[in-house]
């Protein structure tokens, strides 16, 4: 008789437990200091301005993906007057250029600052 124990399956549990982990920690939103280089520029025209879960949300135009800003950002900012600021108009965007696993096709991004022509409406750097 082989009295040999199979060692693959807690080698194997063990091995996607880090896997799982390593996507965790990758996951987490760094805690650096937003600035103009480290962010992204999109621009567009603004099609519609919501609240749902995440803050304010905007699409724009010819583009799937949702942009947010968190309420804490803005505290004095109804989802009334931002609308009217910004309903059909021409705005920049800059959002963090950073990849999460938790959002693998970056579908949602936060917007760091927000600017009309030369106007910021919104600016965390």
């Amino acid at each position: 008789m082989n009295n040999k124990k199979n060692n693959k399956g807690p080698a194997t549990l063990l091995l996607v437990a880090c896997f799982i982990l390593v996507l965790l920690i990758s996951g987490i939103p760094s805690v650096r200091r937003v600035n103009k280089n480290s962010c992204k520029p999109i621009s567009g025209q603004v099609l519609d301005v919501s609240q749902s879960a995440p803050g304010f949300v905007i699409h724009l135009k010819d583009d799937p993906r949702i942009y947010y800003i968190k309420p804490a950002s803005l505290p004095t900012a109804s989802l009334t007057s931002l609308g009217q600021q910004l309903q059909g108009q021409s705005v920049q965007l800059f959002t963090a250029s950073a990849w999460s696993p938790l959002d693998p096709f970056s579908s949602m991004k936060e917007i760091r600052r927000l600017e009309i022509g030369s106007h910021i409406i919104f600016s965390e750097y």
